[in-house]
């Protein structure tokens, strides 16, 4: 089914200016270590130096224009990537892997001012978000908030593909199967997790913290499963499908940070 935002076409979503930002501090740090030790910084008496420069100059133009065409579109075929370099596409019906993971904004205070740059990417203030779409044939499209916007455009993609992945798994559990998200196994009636088994009834809490996937059993402080949220394949889904099991664990919904916690 089409979300509202896709009734009347295609939503594009640009490059966000970080990376375009990110070059020119790059080139003026360049520069200054190269204008800095001279004795006589007139352009005069440098000449190479200053061809050197004006190169550089142009470099950085030519690339702030490059990155500036980067976009990400999603319509009712699927998902596009466009660059100056050409694009990637992949059809929603191809989709079969997600691999989704939250980095948080104060992990790049420790980066000073490129970190506040890296921070800024982000339109929701909280996290940087990167969602890889792999399709059948490994095909691979990556959705990150080098895109402006990138939370909606990550919910968008997200209202699309886990509704039906949900209920493919669902289904595989009725027929009695364990349904395998990388090294992690889900049943109707237990998780498992190298080699060891946590019934569904005994799990208190199911979430993303910060970049990892986190369950916890009851009566343990620790968590029983601990793992980086994009070595699971289809997280989400594992997640919107243990919520149905476990009536103990809260829902969140489709939303692509409400399952995270900083």
């Amino acid at each position: 089914m089409a979300t509202p935002a896709m009734a009347y076409g295609e939503r594009r979503f640009g490059a966000t200016y970080t990376a375009r930002i990110l070059v020119a501090l790059v080139a003026a740090g360049l520069l200054m270590g190269l204008w800095g030790p001279q004795n006589d910084p007139r352009s005069a008496s440098n000449p190479a130096l200053m061809w050197i420069s004006i190169g550089l100059v142009f470099a950085v133009a030519a690339l702030w224009v490059v990155l500036g065409k980067s976009a990400l579109i999603i319509n009712q075929s699927g998902v596009r990537r466009e660059s100056a370099l050409g694009q990637q596409e992949i059809a929603w019906s191809q989709i079969t892997e997600t691999r989704y993971r939250v980095v948080p904004i104060n992990v790049y205070a420790h980066f000073g001012l490129i970190g506040a740059l890296l921070a800024m990417s982000s339109k929701s203030g909280r996290a940087n978000l990167t969602l890889e779409l792999i399709s059948d044939d490994r095909k691979k499209l990556k959705v990150t908030s080098n895109f402006r916007n990138a939370d909606e455009a990550i919910g968008m993609i997200l209202g699309r593909i886990l509704p039906p992945m949900v209920l493919n798994v669902k289904a595989r559990l009725q027929r009695g199967e364990t349904v395998q998200f990388g090294g992690l196994g889900l049943s109707a009636t237990a998780v498992t997790w190298k080699g060891s088994s946590v019934p569904v009834s005994e799990i208190t809490k199911a979430e993303l913290v910060r970049s990892n996937l986190q369950v916890k059993r009851q009566g343990k402080w620790l968590s029983a499963i601990s793992v980086r949220s994009d070595k699971v394949p289809n997280v989400l889904a594992f997640l919107e499908v243990l919520e149905s099991l476990a009536p103990q664990v809260k829902s969140t919904g489709i939303d692509p940070l409400a399952r995270v916690r900083m």
